[in-house]
């Protein structure tokens, strides 16, 4: 598709992107680098006509109407070197010097150049070299713009310098290490990266083939994308910034006083415009549609990828920042950080590889001692939807991927571990070990297996909800269910590893139960764990019986586990009596997520006045309506399947 009929330059319309699934091997990764994308098409409409990339119909200007530019102050090496469109008015371009070969469109109309401003089409107050621009396009005090394609209806307004090198790749010509900050997991960027792209070229290094066929996509990647200019795209605006060096600013882009945009491939269309703001840097970077970087903050050598955003003087160097995903204020450095992670204070998270993001990093929370005394070369592997609280300090190395949804309390300090055991919380100890207990290290904190699944059943009944209603990316597939069968396969392995210990003990240390980590387990909390796991297994192989009954089945494999669960679990039962159990415990959890608001409710009643007035009650709670909506739901369901 072109840019207009006639020209050969691809439209910055695009049909709606397809969601990728995650990649099965790193051969489905190589092919997808070399699939097309918007910057090869520019590359390439460059090469073909490297004089008028734009496909404009073109003209030498008339003695007229050099004496009239010249009479509004304009000046040439060579008049003859800029060539303009048919239809050219010589009147709308005053105050400006041409060099080298530029080719300029039909000036008409105006443009919106912010909100409820119009400014008319031309060119003023500008210094132009090898610059080609197209129709409509407003371009008032450029100071210097050298090797730039303008596409029509761009608006360029008090920009210092904007300039291409001859040699442009987008920011794409680098490979950062994504998990370890003195470098082993080097991921390649390209324009359609996906977070299940990155994560699987970190994770499996061993693969050496499948690295060779990636490095091979991407170095044929950087050929064919390779420019000699900078390129701003329809109806992108750049206002009021100081610096655009190499970079590819897509269709509907903002870039509005920003210090600078260099070596940057920023992604965007009318639909999903992406921003540059408020005194924000960004240099050797990506940016996928959508993505907001604004407030002074600083994006280097990093892929923030489609509507995730960097504000509040955040900090994000050599790394990849999953959609839907907002930094503010803290700093993270080496990571691979996945989708809808919160990370709104001043807090750190360094060497991170956390593909399945949907966690929460608190105020003061410091993921990332990495640094041995010899080298900053450890790092740690977060499970999806880790809560790091208040203050919490990490130690690396740690491994917390077989662990979702785990809290890290406030103020806790962890020693570098591996912890397998879902939806726990780790606190220090809640109360004092008796004496005889003494051979848990000091240094140990306490683990309660299950813990969210119980105590904070509103928390994850609301991410799933926060999860569909947030969503904004259009080619990540992401799974908002907390309850599927990866999750759940973790579950049994930790239910059984704690049913599979004997012996009369009152605390448990890792050298009995593989998985505990630098943590000690009380045998009550033992027992309720084992009992919360299971309820959890039930709950999921009874939905996803009732789902495979009605034909609707949407994971592959997820059936097959839920048999087993439920012939483990419930054996013997017929398939009416497993829905009247499912009935059951959907009741229950809805109970337990309306319980565990209005215990909020009453603690906050007792301590703030009038808190009542000023918070929603649990019983108008969005949350916790929609707990009981799922139950009604379900019982609908099943009575028309056992009907």
């Amino acid at each position: 598709m072109n840019d207009t009929p006639a020209n050969g330059v691809p439209t910055s319309e695009q049909p709606r992107p397809e969601r990728l699934p995650p990649p099965a091997d790193l051969a489905t990764v190589a092919a997808r680098i070399a699939a097309a994308s918007e910057l090869g098409d520019t590359a390439r409409a460059i090469a073909r006509r490297p004089d008028n990339a734009l496909g404009l119909l073109l003209r030498p200007l008339t003695a007229q109407e050099i004496a009239v530019m010249e009479a509004a102050g304009c000046r040439a090496d060579d008049w003859r070197q800029v060539q303009v469109a048919e239809d050219f008015d010589c009147f709308r371009v005053r105050r400006t010097t041409f060099r080298g070969r530029c080719c300029i469109g039909r000036c008409a109309g105006d443009l919106e150049v912010l909100p409820g401003i119009r400014l008319p089409s031309g060119i003023s107050d500008s210094t132009l070299i090898d610059c080609q621009i197209g129709n409509g396009c407003v371009i008032e005090g450029v100071r210097f713009a050298a090797k730039a394609v303008i596409e029509r209806e761009a608006v360029l307004l008090d920009v210092g310098s904007l300039t291409g090198s001859g040699q442009a790749t987008y920011g794409c010509a680098q490979a950062p290490s994504l998990g370890i900050e003195t470098g082993g997991r080097e991921v390649p960027f390209w324009a359609a990266m996906t977070v299940d792209d990155a994560a699987l070229i970190a994770r499996c290094r061993a693969d050496g083939a499948g690295q060779s066929a990636v490095r091979e996509a991407h170095a044929a990647y950087l050929a064919a994308i390779r420019s000699p200019v900078t390129w701003v795209r329809r109806g992108a605006r750049i206002l009021h910034t100081e610096r655009v060096h190499d970079a590819w600013i897509g269709a509907a882009a903002v870039i509005h006083h920003a210090l600078e945009v260099v070596d940057t491939a920023v992604l965007s269309s009318s639909e999903e415009p992406t921003r540059i703001a408020g005194g924000a840097t960004v240099q050797r970077a990506l940016l996928q549609h959508g993505v907001v970087v604004d407030g002074g903050s600083i994006v280097r050598e990093s892929a923030i990828l489609e509507h995730a955003s960097v504000v509040d003087h955040a900090c994000v160097i050599g790394s990849l920042i999953g959609p839907n995903t907002h930094v503010a204020k803290g700093e993270i450095t080496a990571s691979l950080v996945g989708p809808f992670v919160g990370f709104h204070h001043q807090s750190l998270l360094i060497a991170a590889f956390w593909p399945e993001g949907k966690g929460n990093i608190a105020y003061g929370a410091m993921v990332g001692s990495n640094h041995t005394g010899r080298a900053p070369d450890q790092e740690i592997w977060p499970g999806e939807g880790t809560f790091w609280g208040l203050g919490c300090a990490i130690r690396q190395p740690a491994d917390f991927s077989e662990a979702p949804y785990t809290v890290i309390q406030m103020g806790c300090s962890t020693l570098p571990q591996k912890v397998r055991f879902p939806f726990s919380l780790i606190s220090v100890p809640a109360e004092p070990l008796a004496e005889e207990d003494d051979h848990v290290p000091r240094a140990y904190n306490e683990i309660v297996p299950a813990w969210v699944l119980c105590a904070n059943a509103y928390g994850l009944a609301r991410a799933e909800m926060k999860f569909a209603a947030r969503d904004r990316s259009r080619r990540h597939r992401i799974e908002y269910l907390v309850l599927r069968p990866d999750t759940m396969r973790l579950v049994r392995a930790a239910r059984d590893r704690l049913r599979a210990v004997a012996g009369d003990r009152r605390v448990w240390l890792e050298s009995e139960i593989e998985g505990l980590g630098k943590n000690f387990l009380r045998e009550e909390n033992r027992r309720k764990a084992i009992r919360i796991y299971e309820q959890a297994m039930l709950r999921y192989a009874l939905r996803i019986l009732l789902a495979e009954r009605e034909g609707r089945i949407s994971i592959p494999g997820s059936a097959e586990l839920a048999h087993a669960f439920a012939d483990e679990l419930l054996p013997g039962t017929s398939f009416p009596e497993r829905m009247r159990r499912l009935l059951e415990i959907e009741r229950a959890n809805a109970e337990l997520v309306e319980d565990s608001k209005r215990r909020d409710d009453e603690r906050g009643a007792r301590i703030i006045p009038g808190y009542a007035d000023a918070h929603v009650s649990a019983a108008d709670d969005p949350v916790v309506k929609e707990a009981w909506a799922r139950l009604r739901r379900t019982e609908e369901r099943v009575a028309r399947v056992l009907a």
